[in-house]
């Protein structure tokens, strides 16, 4: 009789566990885990690699374009009308005063367009690449957060499941006590106890590291995100 309320304990907690891993999805908080992929997108590190190198490349489209200045120079002549140059000459083609010129590079004129075309497709790359680690991130957030999730249930269930294993252990205990129950019924109670408050330690770990693992993506700590 022992035996068989033993082995309804064991079934008992397997599909306590296997009903709430396929339950916790009504868990999920959508618009929080909107707030954890936009501050993953905010603060994790990686991405913000990405994002100062689009913007770097977005700097070089400028500096491109510039280029197309270097192709002109302007320069100019000072010659007063009063100088001795000016007196003791007689060619006529010779001009007096401030005399302007500007002139342009045609190898750079031409090379420059080629220039601006690099460094815009560099800069489209940048944008693509951070584009897709923005996706990539989002999933791994979500993923992390599903993961969160399952263990934080499967620790209710094998919480609940120690707490009802230990009150049962103790009611034997008293039977024991009282010789209603043999010490072999009492001992193996006793054992799924231990066993039942190991897997409850077990799913607390894990527990932890979901969530160590989804604040190291979040950059905060989830207490703090409302």
């Amino acid at each position: 009789m022992m035996r068989a309320a033993i082995f309804s304990v064991v079934f008992f907690l397997s599909l306590n566990i296997a009903n709430a891993q396929e339950s916790f999805i009504g868990n999920i908080n959508y618009p929080l885990l909107q707030k954890y992929v936009d501050l993953a997108k905010q603060n994790y590190p990686k991405r913000k690699m990405y994002k100062a190198s689009e913007l770097s490349a977005k700097a070089k489209v400028g500096v491109a374009r510039a280029t197309y200045l270097d192709a002109f120079t302007a320069a100019y002549n000072y010659r007063p009308d009063n100088s001795s140059a000016a007196i003791n000459t007689s060619n006529p083609y010779t001009l007096n005063g401030i005399q302007l010129g500007i002139y342009f590079n045609l190898g750079i004129l031409f090379r420059t367009p080629a220039f601006v075309r690099q460094a815009k497709e560099e800069h489209n790359e940048k944008i693509y690449q951070a584009k897709e680690y923005d996706i990539l991130l989002e999933s791994e957030v979500k993923q992390t957060y599903y993961e969160y999730l399952r263990q934080s249930s499967d620790l209710k269930v094998k919480a609940q499941a120690y707490t009802d294993n230990k009150a049962s252990s103790d009611g034997l205990k008293y039977k024991f006590e009282k010789g209603e129950v043999t010490l072999d019924d009492y001992t193996k109670a006793k054992a799924i106890t231990s066993y039942a408050n190991s897997e409850r330690l077990l799913a607390e770990l894990n527990l932890l590291k979901a969530k160590d693992s989804l604040e190291a993506l979040v950059g905060e700590k989830l207490e703090n995100v409302k």
